[in-house]
Formats: structure tokens, sequence, C-alpha cells
């Protein structure tokens, strides 16, 4: 009895610890859907931050305080400010990775970084493509149902210029792809990624606008 006493505590009190992270980060998880400055954006960052440094078993924090800087380095700001909120972001998603190495959703963040880099130096988008191709196929394999793999593989390919193989056009079969998955989605519990299908949807009718 004593024995079964001590189990049912312990299960007690690590359920505890488990209702504490989920709750803080579900109120930080709010706090970044309403975020629209640079400033907001940053404060959600640092606290998706903190919460990694303390629970260093756990992927989703990495996972949003990696995506919160990598939003960030998508804004208006300067180069060398963009630069290093990628370098930082990277650096979150390969401490994530360490934890879950075959996780899609830590390799698609790492595909946004990719791109983000193409986008300061167009020198290194060469290598920097094959990276991301790469990367796609490996995602692909390992979890082809994730809508986000073909949402971002679109974004990519709808930006890129149409004489270069790119435009709306070109994008839209993977939307398509994207936006069937999404509707099949089920995110993986409170804390899984669950994002992109306005986007997807967006896109789509940007597309059938001539847009």
């Amino acid at each position: 009895m004593i024995l079964i006493a001590m189990v049912v505590l312990t299960a007690g009190t690590v359920q505890g610890q488990n209702d504490k992270f989920t709750n803080a980060m579900l109120a930080i998880m709010q706090k970044s859907a309403t975020a629209q400055t640079i400033e907001e954006h940053q404060d959600v960052a640092n606290s998706f931050a903190r919460i990694a440094a303390a629970e260093k078993d756990e992927w989703t924090p990495l996972y949003y305080a990696a995506m919160s800087n990598l939003m960030i380095s998508f804004m208006d700001i300067s180069a060398d400010q963009k630069e290093k909120l990628i370098t930082l972001a990277t650096s979150q998603i390969d401490e994530g990775l360490k934890l879950k190495p075959e996780e899609s959703e830590l390799m698609v963040l790492k595909l946004l970084s990719y791109y983000g880099r193409m986008s300061l130096n167009p020198m290194d988008a060469m290598y920097l493509l094959g990276e991301a191709n790469a990367l796609t196929d490996r995602m692909k394999s390992l979890d082809p149902d994730n809508p986000r793999i073909y949402l971002e593989q679109a974004e990519a390919l709808y930006n890129m210029p149409p004489e270069f193989g790119g435009g709306g056009e070109a994008a839209r079969p993977l939307l398509m792809t994207a936006l069937e998955k999404f509707n099949a989605f089920v995110p993986d519990g409170p804390l899984a990624p669950d994002w992109g299908k306005e986007r997807c949807e967006m896109l789509l009718r940007q597309i059938d606008e001539g847009r």
C-alpha cells in the first residue's frame, strides 16, 4: 500500500508539472496569435525561449520560439537584424531536432530559414535551394500528410518569377494538395502546430483573382 501511494503521488506530481507546462505554453500561444508589432512578437519569442530553457526535454517551446523569431525576420527590419534572428531561429530548430530528429514540423521551420537566407543573400540561393529541395523530399518521406510542407513549398514557388518557372499557376497544384491535407489534418494535442490553412486559402484566392 505504501508503494501504491508513492506511485500515485509521483503520478500526480508529474501530471501537475505537465499541466503547468501546457497552460504556460497555451497562454503564450494565445499572445502570439494576437501579436502585431515587432516588440510583441519579440516578447513572445523570449517567453518561449525561457520555457525552453526550463523544460529541456520539450521540443515545442523551441519550435515556437524559432517560429516567432522567423516571423520577425520577415518583417521590416534591417538585413543585419534579419540575419541574427534567422541564425538564432536555426539554433533553436537544431536544438529541437536533437530532441526529436524526425519531427517534420521542425523541418518546416528549417525550410523557412533557408528561404529567409536566400532572400538575404541571393548568391547563396543555388546552394540553399539544393538543401531546401532535399529537406522537402525528406519531410514528405517522413510525414506525407503534413500540409505545411506543401504550403511552404508552394509559397516559395508562388514568389518565384514566372520566367524561372514560378508564379501563381505553377504553385496552384501544390496549394490544392496542401488544402486537401489541411482539411484532413488533426493536430496531435493542444501544443501541436496547427497553422497555415487560412494562408493557403488566401493564396488560392489571389491566384484566382490573377494576383
